[in-house]
């Protein structure tokens, strides 16, 4: 016979908040385990008949009334042990209910303690000030933040009343959106929000990313409408066919970025540059594009101070920075390769302002810009030189182009893809003995 023994279990005094119903369920389990019912007792289940191997009572009629007796018994045990069970699983559930209330209890209890630890914590003496420094500094890295409500800066005014004072009162918090029309049926909500930004910016000017299709640029116009006349001051579009009609409502922007690398054509951003408002002082283009020889005069250019193109050819690069007098950096990235013919000293393009020139991403098929570009240009106020890709490094055409720019070049950047030797390096500082050479090594 096998026994459980529960006999040294003992409870302490019940919780006074603790139901009626289940005070007498706890009363009954007390009593049924410091009782002689303290043991759980198997019976001995073993009969005559146990041990017998084959069928040697089925003909016997008295063996079997007596095996009919002993079913009928074991009928009645398993009936009593499933009453018992289903009991038992009855007080285990209650005690599993009241098990995750305690833990719920216990939960809330510390998050209580915790809410007033916070009370006494050194970051509510903080002044308003140094508080506002520190939410600036948690932003995101993105450049332009979102407006979601798990999200700094929404996420500040969410905290406490201190803490939303202090988020709203800060308008550096509020001018750098990213703004998303893409499956927004209804622009009101958001109109909603950005004006309320537009409040909290509290005069700075606003920097917006857009990202919408192009179906939605007439939404997109509408939306812009208030902001048009002093409020933007940055903002980055997509470039198709209506993109034209929003660019030429602009009165204060500085800073545009054209994003064409969803467009099925390149032409699209030749359609926009003719229209650039004449207070932008940076563009950038993003993807590929073209300028055909018939293009209309880019009055805005000749206002720029910084371009950053990619995927274009050397002949539109050239197009866009000799007209720009008051350029004073160029980006170049992922160029496309094209024919170059030789080019005599006539054909130099000096730009005079030019001071940053960086060529970046590029690959093999555009291997011929570099010597192409050192060959044409001269620019002898040129501080900062950097050039990365896979490309041969055009060394000949590079010393001839700052032999010919005579410029105070301050640094002269090599990407880690580029190979160049000491003595090639040497030779520049031979050049312009002030000159700094760097090396990018993976």
């Amino acid at each position: 016979m096998q026994t459980v023994d529960n006999s040294e279990v003992n409870f302490s005094s019940l919780p006074a908040d603790i139901n009626d119903e289940l005070r007498n369920i706890v009363h009954d389990i007390r009593r049924i385990l410091t009782t002689d019912r303290s043991q759980v007792i198997i019976p001995d289940l073993e009969t005559e008949y146990s041990s017998s191997t084959d069928n040697q009572w089925a003909f016997e009629f008295g063996a079997h009334q007596s095996i009919r007796a002993i079913i009928a018994e074991r009928e009645q045990q398993l009936h009593a042990v499933s009453q018992e069970i289903s009991g038992l699983k009855t007080v285990v559930d209650i005690f599993n209910n009241l098990h995750e209330q305690l833990v719920e209890k216990k939960a809330k209890i510390k998050q209580s303690m915790e809410l007033h630890k916070g009370f006494v914590s050194p970051l509510w003496s903080l002044p308003n000030e140094i508080l506002s420094k520190i939410f600036v500094h948690c932003l995101p890295d993105d450049k332009h933040l979102s407006l979601a409500q798990n999200e700094a800066p929404v996420l500040f005014t969410r905290v406490c009343k201190k803490w939303r004072g202090v988020a709203v009162g800060t308008s550096e918090l509020w001018y750098r959106h990213r703004l998303n029309l893409k499956g927004k049926k209804d622009l009101q909500q958001q109109d909603n929000l950005y004006h309320l930004c537009l409040e909290r910016s509290k005069g700075r000017p606003l920097s917006l990313v857009i990202n919408c299709y192009a179906h939605q640029m007439l939404k997109l116009r509408k939306f812009l409408r208030p902001y048009y006349s002093h409020h933007i001051a940055s903002i980055s579009l997509p470039c198709f066919r209506g993109t034209r009609k929003v660019l030429g409502e602009f009165q204060a922007l500085q800073e545009l970025t054209l994003d064409n690398t969803t467009s099925r054509t390149s032409s699209t951003i030749a359609t926009c540059l003719p229209i650039l408002p004449l207070t932008v002082r940076s563009l950038k283009v993003k993807g590929s594009f073209s300028l055909d020889r018939n293009l209309p005069p880019i009055p805005a250019l000749t206002h720029l101070m910084h371009i950053e193109v990619s995927f274009c050819s050397l002949s539109v690069v050239l197009r866009l920075i000799r007209p720009s007098s008051n350029l004073s950096s160029l980006v170049i990235k992922q160029y496309t390769s094209e024919r170059i013919p030789p080019v005599d000293s006539a054909q130099v393009l000096t730009h005079t302002a030019l001071q940053s020139l960086h060529i970046l991403d590029t690959n093999m098929s555009a291997a011929s810009l570099l010597p192409g570009l050192f060959n044409i240009l001269s620019l002898p106020n040129l501080r900062a030189l950097e050039v990365s890709g896979s490309q041969a490094w055009p060394q000949e055409e590079a010393k001839a182009f700052l032999t010919r720019s005579n410029c105070p070049l301050e640094s002269l950047t090599f990407g880690a893809k580029i190979v160049t030797t000491d003595e090639q390096r040497a030779e520049y500082v031979a050049l312009i003995p002030s000159l700094v050479v760097s090396h990018f090594v993976l």
